[in-house]
C-alpha cells in the first residue's frame, strides 16, 4: 500500500510539474496591447481546454460490468490526448500593435523555438506617453511538443468505485491539491455506472454486460507569478486554468475469467476558463522621458468549450483481483488510456 500511495503522488506531481512548464514565459505577451495579448493567449492556450476536457472524460470504465453490492475497486492510470496537427499552430488575426513575421505561431502543444516579435504602442496604450509611439520587442514562447511525453499532457487517473444498489457503481475521482514549482493542481469527479443486463431476463447469465455511465469532473490548475521578475512585485499575480466536464456513455463488454473486451459510444462536453489575474506594473523606457509604467489589472480572461461524440474500444487482463487495462477513444482529440486496477467482488 505504501508503494501504491507513492505511485499516486508521483503521477500527480509529475502532471503538476508538466503544467508548470506550459505557462513559462507567456506573461511576456502583456507587453503589447491588452487586446493583442488576449488574442495571443487565446491562440496559444486553445488546445488546453480540449485536452483536459477529453482526458478527464476518459478512463471512467474498463468494463461494462459492475461490482456486487459493497464491492470495491481502485484504478490508477493516465489518459494521453493526441493533439491534431491543425491545433498545433494558430494564425492570430485582428492584431493592431504586433507583427508576426512568420504569419503563424505554435500553440502550447506545437513545435518551434521562442520567437522575438516587434510591437508598437501609442499614447492610448501607455498613459503618460503623449503623442508618441513606443516600439519594442517581446519574446513569444515556443511550443512544448518535443518536451512533453507523447507530445501532450498525460492526465492522471486516480479513481475509486463501490457497488451500491440495483447493479450500480458509484465512481469517485479525487486528487488533493498538489504543489510543485510554484504551481498547484487538484481534481474531483463523480459518476454512476448502471448495468442494464438485469432487465433482460436469463440473458444476464451470459458473460455479456451492458451499462450506461454518466460522470462529471472538475480540475483546477494555478501557476504563481508573484516570484516572476516580470510585472512588478504584486503578490496576487497568477495564472489559473479550470475545466468542468461531463460525459455520458453506453458500454458493452464480454467479461471472461482471464480477459475482458469492451466498446462504447458516448458524448463528451466541457467548459474551461483561462485567466491571468492580479496587478501588473509594466515599465517602458522612452528616450528623453522619465520611466513610464503601465498598470494592468486582471488583464486576460478567456472562456472556451469543447464537445462531441466519442467511440471507445479496449481490453483488460484479469489476474485475480489485479486488472491491467488499455483503451483507445476516437473523437476530436483521440485518447490513449492505460493503467491498473484492483477489484474486489
Amino acid at each position: 500500500m505504501k508503494n501504491l500511495i507513492v505511485s499516486i503522488l508521483a503521477l500527480s506531481l509529475s502532471f503538476t510539474s508538466i503544467n508548470a512548464q506550459l505557462f513559462d514565459g507567456i506573461e511576456n505577451i502583456l507587453l503589447t496591447s491588452t487586446e493583442d495579448a488576449r488574442i495571443l493567449a487565446e491562440g496559444y492556450t486553445a488546445p488546453l481546454g480540449k485536452t483536459l476536457t477529453y482526458a478527464l472524460n476518459s478512463g471512467w470504465a474498463t468494463s461494462a460490468k459492475t461490482h456486487k453490492k459493497l464491492g470495491f475497486g481502485l484504478t490508477i492510470g493516465a489518459a494521453a490526448p493526441f493533439v491534431p496537427d491543425a491545433d498545433q499552430v494558430f494564425t492570430p488575426t485582428g492584431l493592431t500593435s504586433l507583427s508576426v513575421p512568420s504569419g503563424s505561431l505554435p500553440t502550447v502543444f506545437g513545435e518551434g523555438e521562442n520567437q522575438t516579435m516587434n510591437f508598437t504602442l501609442v499614447s492610448d496604450d501607455i498613459p503618460g506617453l503623449g503623442e508618441q509611439q513606443y516600439t519594442g520587442e517581446l519574446t513569444f514562447p515556443g511550443g512544448l511538443k518535443d518536451e512533453l511525453p507523447l507530445g501532450t499532457i498525460p492526465a492522471p487517473i486516480v479513481q475509486a468505485s463501490v457497488g451500491v444498489v440495483f447493479d450500480t457503481d458509484l465512481l469517485v475521482r479525487f486528487i488533493p491539491t498538489m504543489k510543485m514549482q510554484g504551481s498547484t493542481f487538484s481534481l474531483t469527479g463523480f459518476g454512476l455506472k448502471h448495468n442494464i443486463m438485469q432487465y433482460f431476463g436469463p440473458l444476464d447469465k451470459l458473460p455479456l454486460n451492458v451499462s450506461v455511465l454518466a460522470a462529471i469532473s472538475k480540475a483546477s490548475f494555478e501557476y504563481d507569478l508573484s516570484e516572476s521578475s516580470f510585472g512588478g512585485d504584486s503578490a496576487n499575480r497568477k495564472m489559473t486554468f479550470e475545466a468542468d466536464t461531463f460525459t455520458l456513455q453506453a458500454l458493452a463488454s464480454i467479461d471472461l475469467p482471464i480477459i475482458s473486451a469492451f466498446a462504447g459510444l458516448g458524448y463528451n462536453s466541457g467548459d474551461s476558463q483561462f485567466d491571468v489575474s492580479g496587478d501588473y506594473s509594466i515599465d517602458y523606457e522612452v528616450e528623453g522621458l522619465p520611466a513610464i509604467s503601465r498598470i494592468l489589472e486582471d488583464p486576460i480572461s478567456i472562456a472556451s468549450e469543447a464537445s462531441g461524440v466519442m467511440g471507445i474500444v479496449g481490453a483488460r487482463l484479469n489476474l485475480l483481483f489485479l486488472k491491467i487495462f488499455a483503451n483507445y477513444t476516437i473523437q476530436e482529440y483521440n485518447i490513449l488510456t492505460a493503467g491498473i486496477s484492483f477489484n474486489f467482488r
